[in-house]
């Protein structure tokens, strides 16, 4: 009984489609060129053409490639390649140009609305080698970033970046440039000796620490068994590789592209948002990863807690890597705060400067009310003390470096608190003026230094001596907490300490020769964090200093207005000439 003829139509179809896929998908299939035909010639590392460009193809390489490891032959993608002809001088014609889009249309359609497309039609060949490229997960950070560093200049392109380097050494490009691209934090497990042989710590290494009764490090690591390492669980296991035969072990921190797009932003102003990375929202906390190495070789990876890079105990899980800002207070925190304070961790540095400052207004608040409220009660003092009898340069670095310090504060303000208070323009901006106010502090505060020392009056107007200071400090309180408020004199009546009485003295030492020289020298380890790394290292590592950092900034605030208020109160003050 024959067919009918739709059953033969379709048929038919079958037929042809299954050869049409087997010359034009694979045309090896058909009897066509194979590779060790192309391989013989293009093996030659001489080999050039017309023009005299390389066409020497590497043939070990090539079949290392992910190309050649998914079965795609030469004349897959140069197809029109159909003979080859040892007697010509050219063995065979150019064929078709290869179409990637046939193979990875997603990529192609994606690719074709960014920027890059705008520039050329064919620069798929001029980031990918087609003969040598490998999968994307198969690739480290660095021959990502060369990819990219075939065209662009990132040294010149990058000036405005605070920190270059460091940004350089643990990002890739894509990590900024690639807005709609998944990225994650990769913790790898690590020996930092000198004598080590190889950085990263293998199973063989590991494998004494493992679980009894289990193969997996994974499942030694995850000791409650919820699928995610935390702090905790982590820190201990890294303590018993230190303890037990690897004194340097540690965490290795990188941020990588975990799913990458080729729709790369045109808008450069887009990456330069810094609180895309330096701040608690940031998106790789969406995949915070450890990398766990397997029996059978290569890594599995198990999520692990994103408190980690802020995580310090007797000593860190990590040494260099702190990213910056990824403590920042915010405004769900305070609302922490009031529930359950002790969630606040890390933070707590916000909250003791929180206290200080608030500590100041305070009593600066309970003082002028108390003054407001006693008014009537005091007489107005016999001499007054408005002339203003320092000399100009004095009066002109008091003035700038008052300036530039409510501009430190300001900008500190912004750094600390993008989100509740964006003070200037941008993130960046406010870097860039925090920067630049810092600087013109250290060169003031040299010259008040340098000042003083020349006119040989630093001792007398500034240093404290032993000799009668309780006695004088104790009475100089009792007079700003009493007799002031009754209009009596000044306990001290002659010599310097009318300029500087003994309590303003010790505030002036506190702050300009202890909290503003601690600030100056920590935020200039800060300013170039690669090349203080040494240092940073010495006095107890990134976190610490950070701290230091913050901890002046707001001691320093506080100083302010107690400074400013001492200033006001001179006008009622008393003194027997």
């Amino acid at each position: 009984m024959g067919m009918t003829r739709p059953a033969g139509i379709l048929w038919a179809s079958i037929v042809l489609f299954t050869a049409w896929m087997m010359i034009v998908v694979d045309p090896s299939c058909s009897g066509g060129v194979s590779n060790e035909e192309c391989i013989a010639c293009h093996r030659q590392a001489d080999l050039r053409s017309r023009r005299g460009k390389s066409r020497f193809i590497d043939s070990v390489r090539f079949a290392e490639s992910a190309h050649s490891k998914n079965g795609l032959g030469c004349i897959s993608c140069h197809q029109g390649i159909t003979v080859i002809s040892r007697e010509s001088r050219i063995p065979h014609g150019k064929g078709r140009e290869p179409d990637c889009g046939r193979c990875h249309p997603e990529v192609v359609k994606e690719y074709s609305k960014s920027a890059h497309a705008r520039v050329s039609k064919q620069i798929c060949y001029s980031c990918h080698n087609l003969h040598y490229c490998i999968s994307f997960r198969e690739m480290s950070g660095e021959e990502r970033k060369n990819i990219c560093l075939k065209c662009h200049d990132a040294s010149r392109t990058h000036r405005w970046l605070p920190q270059k380097e460091l940004h350089f050494n643990h990002l890739e490009c894509t990590s900024c440039h690639a807005l709609k691209a998944d990225i994650g934090l990769i913790f790898s497990m690590v020996d930092k000796s000198e004598t080590a042989k190889e950085k990263p710590l293998h199973y063989d290494q590991l494998e004494l620490f493992t679980k009894t009764g289990t193969s997996r490090l994974i499942e030694t690591l995850d000791q409650d068994g919820n699928g995610e390492v935390s702090s905790s669980e982590l820190g201990a296991f890294m303590n018993r590789l230190r303890e037990n035969g690897i004194p340097e072990a540690a965490l290795e921190a990188r941020i990588l592209v975990l799913k990458p797009t080729h729709d790369f932003t045109s808008k450069g102003e887009q990456t330069r948002d810094c609180t895309l990375c330096h701040s608690r929202d940031a998106k790789f906390y969406s995949h915070v990863l450890l990398l766990v190495p397997e029996k059978e070789g290569g890594y599995s990876t198990v999520p692990v807690a994103r408190g980690i890079p802020t995580r310090f105990g007797q000593r860190p899980v990590m040494d260099d890597f702190y990213l910056i800002g990824g403590s920042k207070i915010r405004k769900e925190d305070i609302e922490d705060v009031l529930a359950a304070v002790k969630r606040i961790g890390f933070k707590w540095l916000d909250l003791l400067g929180a206290f200080i400052i608030l500590g100041s207004v305070t009593s600066v608040s309970f003082h002028g009310m108390l003054m407001f409220l006693t008014r009537k009660l005091r007489r107005p003092p016999p001499t007054t003390e408005d002339a203003d009898l320092r000399p100009l340069p004095v009066r002109a670095w008091h003035w700038l470096h008052g300036l530039f310090v409510i501009l430190l504060v300001l900008t500190g303000i912004h750094l600390r608190l993008p989100n509740l208070a964006p003070i200037f323009a941008t993130f960046l901006s406010a870097v860039n003026l925090h920067n630049l106010a810092g600087a013109v502090v250290l060169f003031d505060y040299i010259f008040w230094i340098s000042y003083h020392l020349w006119k040989k009056d630093f001792k007398s107007r500034f240093l404290i001596s032993s000799k009668g200071f309780f006695r004088d400090a104790a009475g100089t309180i009792h007079y700003y907490w009493y007799l002031i408020f009754v209009g009596k004199d000044h306990p001290v009546s002659t010599g310097p300490h009318l300029i500087y009485d003994p309590v303003e003295r010790l505030f002036f030492c506190l702050t300009m020769l202890l909290l503003l020289p601690a600030q100056i020298v920590t935020g200039a380890l800060l300013y170039d964090v690669r090349t203080a790394m040494p240092a940073i290292s010495a006095l107890g590592g990134l976190r610490v200093i950070d701290a230091i950092h913050l901890v002046c900034a707001y001691l320093l605030v506080s100083s302010m207005v107690v400074h400013v208020y001492f200033h006001m109160l001179k006008k009622y003050r008393r003194v027997t000439r």
